[in-house]
């Protein structure tokens, strides 16, 4: 039986290099101090905030200067722990910068409640005396908006404190679900015996083989149902922190409070599962071909992700998949592929598994260094989809980092999605219209027909269990794991239609999506992918200023809000019908699929 590779045992060229953020704990401590300094040179403006205007930039330099050495010790400290997450070492590293910057955030606790004591007039007037301030303008138009938001110092003190506690239920989550939890084995293709992880149950159910789809599904929830109430319990504490923060900071609602940041109005999250709800024909007649296709009398939760078409290359390796993305992507132009094939060559990626890594993939890192990739590879062309996808958001980074200043590279999380769909897109448009054979282009037509489907339509699904969830919380229902299933198995049946049986298995599968731990989030996949769709048809049609202006959307981190950044790219996603038009492509795609099948 093949077993997990130990890290030690994976090639160096396939790890990621975090010495090059930090080479010795020496260099690791002289930060940790550095900030602890920065700290105490911050209290020294405490009450004097508003002075006078070389005060207040002093003091605003200082603050992300700090912040910015702070972002670089997370980083390092929470990658480092997903290499392995059993190295007791690297776990209470994370515990020491995770506790140093709960208590910093409560002594700098002070500064937004101070500012916001005055008017805002009497920033504008420090801004037009001080030219230094005027970079700053945006960060402290974003501040005053906050103002009924923000609580006394005492109050904004306390909740820096709790931040560690309202973080429990997902640090748990991914303790549970990394590292804790193991499934039983099963028999892949050829008889052979396998182990199942998070990691490589994807590829399983992606078999042409309905027996090993149909073992790896019950082993994966065999696991999540003994474990179901514990998730629910879970889920239950994130939601009540939310409503506990929400009602704390006078937010009508969690949903407010978390699209406040982003200037966006619940009514687009509402617009979105009201939108794809009325076109969910499409998905159910994508259901109905695949029954068809596979040619089952009846389609069950771990038939929905068999390939309809043979992969006509059925493992890539690394390398296959490093050239298949660099040319998917040369539309983007000389700069960006330039770039992109730096961070392929010089160990800004974690490409395999192996045991006690964090599962999935994701791409981070901080100002002061190179965006990072953590991969699971497991060969699949869903594998070589996931390393454009991380790529995106690197490259999205990447121009972010090197053409704002730190207070506002960072871009909005309604936006992050997008560079990285576009990138999806891209490859699997390339990979379509280079298709040797009828077969070969069904094939990749179906991958897209399937990125429309988890994105545009999972997502959404997403989005409204957990908007359903947190209205029944507020209805003072209790959230027992009984209801919290029920609620997602209702929604599940109606996202996948007549043709498609929802196994009592699936009530369970809320329990495994790690991002019901970042609220409200997975919405913005969704909005992500109609904007992507766009974008990247704009791109490949070449349209005048198409591929500017796209770099320019990259470079512009959030020095606006996103509604207004996307309008750089002809988007205006409030107002017109863009996710009808993604829409649109999903069937369009699906009538060209079936035309060819």
């Amino acid at each position: 039986m093949e077993k997990e590779k130990l890290r030690d045992e994976v090639e160096a060229v396939y790890k990621w290099d975090l010495s090059k953020i930090y080479k010795t704990k020496e260099e690791l401590e002289k930060d940790t101090t550095l900030v602890q300094d920065l700290t105490k040179e911050m209290l020294t403006y405490k009450d004097h905030l508003m002075d006078n205007s070389t005060v207040l930039q002093e003091a605003t330099d200082k603050y992300f200067n700090l912040m910015r050495i702070i972002d670089k010790l997370v980083v390092y400290s929470e990658m480092k722990f997903h290499e392995d997450m059993q190295i007791s070492e690297n776990e209470a590293l994370t515990g020491k910068i995770s506790k140093m910057l709960d208590e910093i955030s409560e002594k700098l606790a002070f500064y937004t409640p101070e500012l916001l004591k005055h008017d805002y007039k009497d920033v504008e007037k420090y801004i037009e005396e001080n030219k230094n301030l005027k970079k700053y303008q945006f960060t402290f138009e974003k501040l005053f908006r906050e103002k009924e938001h923000v609580l006394s110092l005492k109050e904004e003190e306390m909740m820096a404190r709790l931040g560690e506690v309202f973080s429990i239920a997902s640090d748990t989550f991914h303790m549970i679900d990394d590292v804790n939890l193991s499934f039983d084995n099963i028999k892949n293709e050829k008889g052979q015996e396998v182990e199942l992880t998070n990691s490589n149950y994807t590829n399983f159910l992606k078999s042409k083989d309905r027996n090993v789809r149909k073992a790896a599904f019950n082993s994966l929830y065999k696991s999540y149902m003994q474990f179901k109430n514990t998730f629910a319990s879970l889920l239950k504490g994130n939601i009540k922190s939310n409503f506990f923060v929400s009602k704390t900071r006078k937010y009508n609602s969690p949903l407010e409070m978390y699209l406040f940041d982003d200037y966006i109005d619940k009514k687009l999250y509402l617009e979105l599962i009201e939108k794809v709800n009325k076109n969910l024909d499409i998905n159910h007649d994508y259901m109905k071909v695949r029954k068809k296709i596979l040619g089952l009398d009846s389609l069950h939760m771990y038939d929905v992700y068999a390939p309809l078409v043979d992969n006509i290359a059925k493992e890539y390796s690394y390398e296959e998949a490093k050239e298949i993305v660099i040319n998917a992507l040369k539309p983007l132009g000389e700069d960006y592929i330039k770039n992109l094939t730096y961070l392929f060559d010089n160990n800004c990626i974690d490409v395999y598994h192996n045991k006690n890594k964090r599962s999935g993939a994701y791409s981070w890192g901080s100002y002061d260094t190179m965006p990072y990739v953590l991969l699971n590879f497991e060969g699949e062309f869903n594998d070589v989809s996931t390393i454009a996808h991380e790529l995106g958001h690197s490259m999205h980074s990447l121009y972010s980092n090197k053409n704002r200043p730190y207070h506002d590279h960072g871009y909005p999380i309604f936006l992050a999605e997008i560079a990285s769909t576009v990138n999806e897109i891209l490859l699997n448009k390339y990979c379509s219209e280079n298709a040797k054979t009828k077969e070969e282009k069904a094939y990749y037509l179906n991958n897209l027909l399937e990125m429309f489907r988890s994105t545009l339509i999972r997502q959404t699904m997403f989005a409204e269990f957990e908007l359903k969830i947190h209205d029944l919380e507020e209805e003072g229902e209790s959230l027992t794991e009984e209801l919290i299933s029920n609620t997602y198995y209702e929604i599940n049946k109606k996202y996948f239609g007549e043709d498609v049986i929802s196994d009592d298995e699936i009530k369970v599968e809320w329990a495994r999506i790690p991002h019901f731990y970042t609220s409200f989030y997975v919405f913005k996949y969704a909005t992500g992918i109609s904007a992507a769709a766009k974008i990247a048809g704009d791109i490949l049609e070449k349209k005048e200023g198409a591929l500017e202006n796209y770099i320019e959307f990259l470079s512009s981190g959030g020095s606006d809000y996103p509604l207004e950044i996307l309008k750089k790219v002809g988007i205006d996603m409030a107002n017109d019908d863009t996710i009808d038009k993604a829409l649109d492509m999903f069937k369009n795609t699906l009538e060209e699929f079936k035309k060819l099948t």
